[in-house]
């Protein structure tokens, strides 16, 4: 049984997939291609997918898309080598990824399910790595967080890019004037949800409570004003967004103005927090 919230996003979504088309070209630049852009936090997310996908031995690798959407992420990573497998809470989206994949051969299979990410219809431990993508700020982050311990694996990683609360800018992005020119309410033509909320501080809090060993990566400062500069659908790589990247490197605190973060978490093993005796002092316990 779905919650208020959850039905109001699943109605939302039945009617925001219908506008995706399956049949357009992907863009598998971000993982098939040389090219790295650390300063984007898209790119950044698939960044450190591979690389962790490469430090693993073990095969197949198993990979939950934490939420979906229409299936053109779950192809990115499975282009990777993942073995993929998917959810998201609208039926029309789990239709797009299946017909995605039918029409961009893989040399690993993927499944996709209906479900809620409260709620995941998975074992324990099952997935070497997690991965989501603008998908917390729309889920109760308690409950997903407890799903997500459950189901990932001893040692394994999630990385999730989320939109962040700035209460600076944000003050200001959500005056009178500015709402009048920019509208932010819930829309289709925006993608705006109507129980959508950026991630804040305490968010992270609880984020980190349970998982100890979690960085932050902050973007989207200077480059929030790229949507009012740049040309949609514009693929190349964004100077603004440079400028943010080297100017973390150089200005105290400048990242934390970012309005959108690469969260990395590790779920590590009981024995990875526990001290290792001094091997010059192991004798004198036998």
């Amino acid at each position: 049984m779905l919650t208020e919230r959850q039905a109001r996003e699943k109605t939302y979504y039945e009617q925001y997939a219908l506008t995706f088309d399956p049949t357009k070209r992907i863009d598998l630049s971000p993982v098939e291609g040389k090219e790295q852009r650390p300063w984007n936090s898209y790119w950044r997310t698939y960044e450190l997918s591979k690389r962790h996908y490469q430090s693993i031995y073990h095969t197949p690798v198993s990979l939950l898309d934490f939420g979906c959407g229409p299936g053109d992420n779950a192809l990115r990573f499975s282009k990777i080598g993942y073995q993929v497998t998917g959810f998201d809470i609208c039926e029309e989206n789990v239709k797009n990824c299946r017909e995605i994949f039918s029409l961009y051969p893989t040399d690993e299979s993927a499944r996709f399910v209906v479900c809620a990410a409260e709620s995941l219809p998975f074992p324990d431990h099952s997935f070497d790595t997690i991965v989501g993508i603008d998908i917390l700020h729309h889920v109760d982050i308690a409950a997903a967080m407890n799903e997500i311990h459950r189901v990932l694996k001893e040692n394994g990683i999630a990385i999730f890019r989320e939109p962040l609360d700035v209460p600076l800018l944000d003050r200001l992005r959500n005056t009178k004037l500015m709402k009048k020119l920019f509208p932010n309410t819930p829309s289709l033509d925006h993608h705006i949800t109507p129980d959508e909320r950026k991630l804040n501080s305490e968010d992270l809090k609880l984020i980190r409570k349970m998982f100890p060993d979690m960085e932050v990566e902050r973007s989207l400062i200077l480059s929030r004003l790229d949507k009012f500069i740049r040309q949609p659908g514009d693929k190349r790589a964004s100077w603004l967004e440079k400028m943010d990247y080297f100017l973390s490197k150089l200005v105290p605190y400048w990242s934390y103005l970012g309005g959108a973060a690469v969260i990395i978490i590790r779920k590590k093993t009981l024995m990875s927090f526990i001290p290792l005796l001094p091997i010059l002092n192991l004798h004198q316990y036998f």
